[in-house]
C-alpha cells in the first residue's frame, strides 16, 4: 500500500512537471509565431501594447470589450485608418500588454492606464474615443475625466451602470471562480491540451461563429487562442469581472457629457438565448446613452448580435468618419 501511495505521487510529480514544461515551450512558441503588431510601451513596470496606423487628426483611440484583446476589433481598424490615425491598446494582462496583477481591473484603473500609455507614447489630443461593451464603460469614463482631450465619443453596444440585476451579479461572480481554476489549470498546459484538441468550451464555440467572418479575421483565431493559454489571461480575466461591480457603479457619477458628439451604436438581433424581455429591456439602456449628450445619435445594427465589430464592422467605421466630419 505504502509503495502505490510513492507510485502515484511519484507519477503526479512528473505529470506537473512535464505539464509545466510544456505550458512554458508553448508560450516561447506563441511569442515567436505571434509578435506584437504594434510596440510595448513601458508605464512604469508594466508594457501595454500600442498599435497605431494611418494619418490625421483627431487620433482615434480604441478599447475593446471585457476580456477582449485588441484584435477583437477585426478589420475596423484598418478601415479607418484609410482617413485618419487610429490607436488600439491591449488592457493589461490581454493581448501582448503584460499583466499587473498588484492593481484591480476596473475601469478607473484602465482609464489611469490608458491616458499614461497616451502620454507615454506621445499620443497627444485630440481624440475620439470608441469602446466597445466594457470597453465603453472605459471610454465613457475617460471622457467624463479629461474632456478637454475628448471631441467625440462611439460607445459600440457599450455596457450600462443598470444592465446588471442580481442573478445576474452571481453569474459574474461564478465565471470569475471558473476563470480562477483555468489560471491554476493554464499553469500546467493543461488548459493549452484541452484547446489544441478543441475541447476547451469557449475556444470551440468562437471557432464555429468566427467561420462565417471574412478570411482576415478568421486568421485572427489562432493569435487568440495563444492568448487564452496564458495563466495571466484568465487571472486578469477574472479580475475584470470580480470588479465589474465596481466599474459600473463608477458611471453613476458620470450623468452628463454635456454636448459632446456622441454615436450610440446599438445590437439590433437578438441572440436565441436571451429572451425577448432582456433583449428590450437592453434596447432600452442603450437609448438611454443617448441622454448623455445633448449631440447625440443612435443607430441600431439590424444584422447584428453583440458583436458588432465582427458582424457589422463598416457602422462603426462610418460614425467614426460623419464624426470627424462634425467636429
Amino acid at each position: 500500500m505504502e509503495n502505490w501511495l510513492v507510485l502515484s505521487l511519484g507519477i503526479l510529480i512528473l505529470g506537473l512537471l512535464v505539464g509545466m514544461v510544456y505550458q512554458r515551450v508553448g508560450q516561447a512558441f506563441d511569442r515567436r509565431k505571434y509578435p506584437p503588431p504594434g510596440q510595448l510601451v513601458d508605464i512604469g513596470g508594466v508594457r501595454l501594447h500600442l498599435n497605431c496606423l494611418g494619418q490625421g487628426t483627431p487620433t482615434v483611440v480604441m478599447d475593446a470589450g471585457g476580456s477582449a484583446p485588441a484584435i477583437a476589433w477585426g478589420m475596423v481598424p484598418a478601415e479607418i485608418a484609410k482617413f485618419t490615425r487610429v490607436c488600439t491598446y491591449d488592457r493589461a494582462g490581454f493581448g501582448w500588454s503584460d499583466p499587473n496583477p498588484r492593481q484591480p481591473r476596473t475601469s478607473q484603473q484602465s482609464v489611469d492606464d490608458l491616458h499614461l500609455l497616451l502620454t507615454k507614447a506621445g499620443i497627444n489630443p485630440p481624440y475620439l474615443l470608441v469602446g466597445h461593451s466594457l470597453g465603453g464603460v472605459n471610454m465613457r469614463l475617460y471622457a467624463s475625466q479629461y474632456p478637454e482631450d475628448v471631441v467625440g465619443l462611439v460607445l459600440v453596444d457599450s455596457s450600462h451602470e443598470h444592465q446588471m440585476t442580481s442573478e445576474m451579479w452571481r453569474s459574474v461572480l461564478r465565471i470569475s471562480w471558473v476563470y480562477q481554476v483555468l489560471r491554476i489549470f493554464s499553469h500546467i498546459g493543461m488548459v493549452r491540451l484541452i484547446g489544441e484538441m478543441n475541447l476547451l468550451p469557449m475556444l470551440k464555440v468562437l471557432k464555429q461563429k468566427i467561420q462565417k467572418y471574412p478570411l482576415a479575421v478568421q486568421t485572427l483565431f489562432d493569435t487568440f487562442k495563444s492568448f487564452c493559454y496564458r495563466p495571466h489571461y484568465w487571472a486578469t480575466a477574472s479580475s475584470e469581472f470580480a470588479h465589474a461591480k465596481a466599474s459600473l457603479e463608477g458611471l453613476q457619477s458620470v450623468t452628463s457629457l454635456g454636448s459632446l458628439p456622441l454615436m450610440v451604436l446599438s445590437q439590433g438581433a437578438k441572440d436565441p438565448r436571451i429572451s425577448e424581455e432582456r433583449f428590450q429591456r437592453w434596447a432600452a439602456l442603450q437609448l438611454d446613452l443617448t441622454k448623455l449628450s445633448s449631440n447625440s445619435q443612435r443607430i441600431v445594427a439590424e444584422e447584428s448580435g453583440h458583436w458588432i465589430p465582427l458582424d457589422q464592422p463598416e457602422i462603426i467605421v462610418d460614425a467614426v468618419r460623419r464624426l470627424i466630419e462634425r467636429v
